[in-house]
């Protein structure tokens, strides 16, 4: 069975190491997975009031989150928490109430920095906050991909070491989903 995984990239920079990171998960994904970006960087901050005519950068983001089997977030972490972009994406495909998007979704959440810790307050507050919004998480293992200049040949590609590791969290992904997909 082949699963449809929507990739949020959580740093709007064309340049960022989340986005270097997302663009190389096509390469290292099993067979099984299709991932496609999903973008946020075009998305009005959410307001209820817009709802009688919804944005269209707000119903494409609903309709590639209704579409994907499942969402892999690739965050940086900004001062402890998440990126304004990706916390309004969250909102924006949770309403209008009773029409939330997340609810059962089986998602990932990839964080990195440029400190030791690899992003971890930052995956914490996504976590959160898609447990919030009735999203099922990837327990284990967690990804906190610290010093991530380093996971990189300089411009080049990512080390190997890193990408091994990413293979095996894809294909443990790919499981995670498929007991959550109806048989």
């Amino acid at each position: 069975m082949t699963y449809k995984v929507g990739v949020v990239v959580g740093s709007l920079r064309a340049a960022s190491y989340s986005r270097r990171i997302a663009n190389t998960l096509g390469s290292l994904a099993p067979a099984g997975l299709v991932l496609n970006e999903i973008a946020i960087g075009d998305l009005p901050i959410y307001n209820g009031d817009l709802e009688a005519e919804a944005p269209a950068p707000w119903q494409r983001l609903r309709n590639d989150i209704q579409t994907s089997d499942a969402v892999l977030f690739v965050v940086p972490e900004y001062n402890r928490s998440i990126p304004g972009g990706v916390k309004n994406a969250i909102d924006v495909a949770s309403k209008p109430n009773g029409k939330n998007l997340w609810v059962g979704k089986p998602t990932l959440v990839m964080a990195q920095s440029a400190g030791p810790l690899g992003g971890l307050a930052g995956s914490f507050a996504l976590k959160q906050t898609l447990a919030g919004s009735g999203a099922i998480t990837l327990p284990h293992p967690e990804v906190y991909l610290g010093r991530v200049a380093t996971l990189f040949d300089g411009d080049g590609p990512m080390v190997p070491d890193t990408q091994e590791f990413l293979r095996g969290v894809l294909a443990g992904f790919e499981t995670f989903i498929a007991r959550f997909m109806p048989r």
